[in-house]
């Protein structure tokens, strides 16, 4: 073969055209999507019950906290009555009870900043 000799390859662009979809491709599409509707629609009934349960739980816990909160409050409130009543019943022994009680306190903290 010859050097010199040059090949003729004529460069064509292929045009590439898509087939047009078979009925069966288009039939298994079909129930593609019809399988996907159906799996998102059991998906949002499942998240549905799920937000259900949660809204009763909250529901339940903000009840139980609720009443805790008013259980504490009550107690509370019979201890601050029960306070003022020994405090009128023994006033001498009130005063000289917080009396010594802060003593206590500033020599403690009278220590600390040394």
């Amino acid at each position: 073969m010859d050097t010199n000799e040059s090949t003729n390859t004529a460069v064509t662009p292929e045009t590439s055209v898509s087939p047009a979809p078979s009925p069966d491709a288009c039939d298994r599409l079909a129930a593609a999507r019809q399988f996907a509707c159906e799996q998102y629609d059991k998906i949002r009934r499942a998240a549905g019950a799920q937000i259900d349960n949660v809204r009763a739980y909250t529901s339940d816990a903000r009840r139980q906290i609720n009443e805790g909160w008013d259980a504490t409050c009550a107690k509370a409130q019979d201890l601050h009555k029960a306070g003022e009543e020994y405090v009128k019943s023994n006033p001498t022994g009130s005063v000289l009870g917080a009396l010594g009680l802060g003593i206590v306190v500033g020599l403690l903290l009278g220590r600390s900043r040394d």
